[in-house]
């Protein structure tokens, strides 16, 4: 399809949302016109249904066309570059637009994303061009070589060279406006059930202090559920054209990045973004942030600049090249925008040989002046407010005290069950109960499922064995870290590695095994503590 045939698709697809609500909103007027006219005037009856008309209408008008959408620049956070601060970035920017012979973007916006895209500010729907703006995810400059770099860029470019950038601005408008207009009924609806919810309960109180059964009756969405509903048929009809065009934009544009940046680096590049999306992902949920909930973040600049860590280890390098070797097939989504990364590889892959290789080699990071200022800049703009007031600690002290937090938190189930007892919150304390014979009561005071609760006789007591164990090994653990034998060593490789004294990982076992016996048997674990001092 050509790209004027595009535009006409998407403004039609937009168009028709628009007119869906119209139509909705006209229907309901000629409805209450030929109410009017058929019933002979107003009557109570007239009125009642031109309220209920009403009642549909106003959402319509309300939601679709007198909602303010969020501006799109709310949408990228990110740290701005000039020319004057990057000119290695600029220059090869200016080098894919000078070969393409294309204008390229005003500003270059840095964000914490894998991902790299182009928004264009249009106008009349996107058929009228005007100031390009270029977004590059960080990740990719930790991760890509500066060759790489260039083809994912040069994909961008495609975009442009296609007249995509326009026709995303259509498509664009359409899909916010659609997902805009279904939120808004959607959290009308929530209010609607939230309200009558509350008047529900009112008269459920008032049935039962008179001594009557309360209602069966349930708060529902109202109206604006079924507007919801409505719109949202219509939505996946627009994403399932939209996206079928925004597939083939990608394939084009792919073959652009083939033909600037050579087909082997294109392919590298392809191959390697997801596995940094995956990588991102699991390098902020396991690394930056373990330390949130402590109050503790890495150095400045590393929350997103330590995913160079992860990817330097030999283990992990070695696990994110097999992924990337051999990337998992999907079947097309008809919602997606993009088809299946493994697809857009092999169409690559199968283009005829350019000699051209990976391109440079060189990592893409050292395209920008000043990384660390630029990382701890990105840090300032992207993340909560609540990370102004947290510590900022070296790694290897972040893992260690995140750790203890983690152990303290682990343990707090029984160091209160322990001071229900009336007994001291330590493993001495826990000890001393299995010494006493009061193991069931400790346990008692565990959570614990249902079906262990429920549980009487020896099945209670195989039930609360493993409970036992579990809550013991704990607080020992805590005990050994608080006294400094202990503690959690950073490892780039896997999870932190706990640290203990020399011997103890060999007899602690057998030691936590005696102590939960039918007899416990506290002095082996109680010898293992004595070799060292041990204050909780």
């Amino acid at each position: 399809m050509s790209t004027s045939g595009r535009a006409v698709m998407a403004v039609a697809m937009l168009a028709g949302f628009y007119l869906l609500a119209l139509g909705i909103v006209a229907g309901l007027l000629a409805f209450d016109i030929g109410l009017y006219r058929s019933m002979g005037g107003l009557h109570l009856g007239v009125l009642k249904l031109w309220a209920l008309s009403a009642a549909v209408g106003y959402p319509v008008v309300r939601v679709v066309f007198l909602t303010r959408h969020r501006a799109a620049d709310d949408e990228l956070p990110g740290v701005l570059v000039t020319r004057e601060q990057q000119p290695a970035l600029w220059g090869l920017v200016d080098r894919i637009a000078e070969r393409t012979a294309l204008r390229g973007p005003a500003e270059i916006r840095l964000v914490p994303e894998v991902n790299a895209g182009v928004l264009e500010e249009t106008r009349l729907l996107g058929l009228i061009p005007g100031k390009r703006h270029l977004v590059i995810g960080v990740p990719l400059l930790l991760g890509l070589t500066e060759g790489e770099l260039e083809a994912v860029l040069a994909h961008e470019f495609g975009h442009y060279s296609n007249r995509d950038v326009r026709l995303a601005g259509v498509t664009l408008a359409g899909r916010r406006a659609l997902l805009h207009t279904i939120g808004g009924f959607h959290a009308r609806a929530d209010q609607h059930r939230a309200e009558e919810a509350a008047k529900l309960a009112a008269k459920a109180e008032k049935r039962l202090a008179k001594g009557r059964k309360p209602s069966s009756e349930e708060a529902g969405g109202g109206i604006d559920r079924m507007l919801a509903g409505l719109f949202t048929l219509y939505a996946k009809l627009y994403f399932r054209v939209s996206e079928a065009v925004g597939r083939r934009q990608e394939y084009a544009a792919d073959l652009v990045a083939a033909h600037l940046a050579g087909r082997d680096a294109t392919a590298s590049a392809l191959r390697k973004v997801p596995v940094l999306d995956s990588a991102q992902d699991f390098y902020l949920g396991s690394f930056a942030t373990i330390g949130w909930e402590a109050g503790l973040l890495p150095p400045v600049g590393q929350v997103y600049g330590g995913l160079a860590h992860l990817l330097s280890d030999p283990k992990r390098r070695q696990e994110l090249a097999e992924y990337a070797l051999d990337l998992p097939e999907h079947a097309p989504d008809p919602y997606d925008s993009h088809p299946p990364i493994a697809r857009r590889v092999a169409a690559v892959e199968a283009l005829p040989e350019d000699g051209r290789g990976p391109g440079a080699a060189g990592p893409a990071l050292a395209l920008l002046r000043e990384p660390e200022r630029v990382l701890a800049e990105l840090e300032v703009v992207t993340l909560a407010p609540e990370a102004a007031g947290k510590e900022r600690v070296e790694w290897s002290e972040l893992v260690r005290r995140a750790m203890a937090a983690h152990a303290r938190e682990s343990a707090g189930p029984a160091c209160d069950a322990l001071t229900a007892l009336g007994l001291p919150p330590t493993v001495h304390g826990l000890l001393d109960a299995l010494d006493a014979g009061r193991a069931q009561e400790f346990t008692d005071r565990l959570p614990r499922s249902e079906q262990a609760a429920a549980a009487t006789g020896r099945a209670a007591l195989d039930a609360a064995r493993p409970l036992l164990r579990g809550e013991l090994g704990r607080v020992t653990v805590l005990a050994l870290v608080e006294s400094g034998r202990a503690a959690w060593e950073l490892s780039w490789s896997g999870p932190a590695e706990l640290r203990l004294p020399d011997g103890f990982a060999d007899a602690f076992e057998a030691a936590l095994d005696a102590a939960c016996a039918d007899e416990p048997d506290t002095a082996p674990l109680r010898a293992l503590l004595a070799a060292g001092p041990v204050t909780a």
